[in-house]
């Protein structure tokens, strides 16, 4: 039987944005509702699918300012991200919802789940960084330069070597990811272009992490040769929200394309409470000092 898919178009404070909803047949938790990076929009997942919709449904967003989504002004921060992100959450009706944020998308997850805790079962952040690195920041006016002057191929060329490192052989399907990113940012339309820019100038006017308490069972991780996100500030992120910490082995920041399946067996893990000790797929797990991962049904109890 083929999973039932929906479309829903959304508007808020002025802003229209989306999502692709594909149901599972046969939930064992919440439904899945990821919101990736700045470059993804809601068809960016659909090859998880497979993977997942077996045991959740799989919700992918467009915000504002994500793929068909309406521009979002950089004046307009993470809070108005988070917000927007509520409002899918109560409009559609999806309780009980695993919110996975990847890279960009880490903020807007995080900061959801700071402001509104009672909408979130369970915070997955995968290449999420609680500090933006600095040379990421300086490159910044840079890139939005190249984008006003249209300095195409310049900008694919300084965006790949950013995000990936040269094609390297212990990470599988790398080469193929290499020549995939850099057709995709060399393709991309000026509308694109103009809300990664937008993106871009966000990180320079707002706060991209806020130390607030957060009451929702978290992961984080990301991959064991990530050099942009990279396990160390991933490390000091899940310290920082007392949550364990995860590298995937043979991965760098793009480990939602190289290491599909065991990406998908650690986000099914952890949003159906499963132990994450013993997989192969793992380089390291390790929790916070003094403590351990607060369980969904932990904080049930102690309501």
């Amino acid at each position: 039987m083929t999973a039932p898919r929906h479309e829903h178009r959304l508007e808020f404070e002025g802003f229209t944005f989306l999502c692709r909803i594909a149901e599972s047949p046969a939930p064992v938790t919440g439904p899945l509702v990821v919101v990736g990076g700045m470059m993804q929009d809601r068809a960016s997942w659909t090859p998880y699918e497979k993977r997942l919709l077996g045991h959740a449904s799989l919700v992918t967003v467009e915000l504002p300012g994500f793929g068909a989504a309406d521009p979002l002004p950089p004046q307009y921060g993470y809070d108005f991200l988070a917000a927007a992100l509520r409002h899918l959450l109560v409009e559609l009706d999806l309780s009980g919802a695993n919110v996975l944020g990847t890279c960009y998308g880490g903020a807007i997850a995080l900061r959801c789940a700071q402001r509104y805790p009672a909408h979130v079962s369970r915070l997955l952040l995968g290449a999420m960084t609680g500090r933006v690195p600095q040379p990421y920041l300086g490159m910044i006016p840079r890139w939005r330069a190249m984008v006003a002057e249209d300095r195409r191929d310049e900008l694919a060329d300084s965006l790949l070597t950013t995000f990936v490192q040269a094609p390297d052989r212990r990470i599988p399907r790398h080469a193929a990811v290499w020549r995939m990113l850099g057709h995709q940012f060399r393709t991309q339309s000026r509308a694109d272009l103009d809300k990664a820019s937008d993106h871009n100038a966000r990180m320079l006017r707002h706060a991209w992490y806020e130390p607030a308490d957060l009451d929702v069972p978290t992961l984080v991780y990301t991959g064991e040769h990530d050099h942009l996100t990279t396990p160390a500030q991933g490390r000091q992120l899940a310290r920082d929200l007392r949550a364990p910490f995860v590298t995937l082995r043979d991965a760098d920041h793009m480990f939602p394309l190289e290491q599909e399946a065991a990406h998908a067996d650690l986000i099914l893990r952890f949003c159906t409470d499963q132990p994450l000790t013993g997989l192969s797929s793992l380089r390291s797990l390790e929790y916070p000092p003094g403590g351990s991962p607060v369980r969904p049904a932990d904080r049930a109890a102690a309501v």
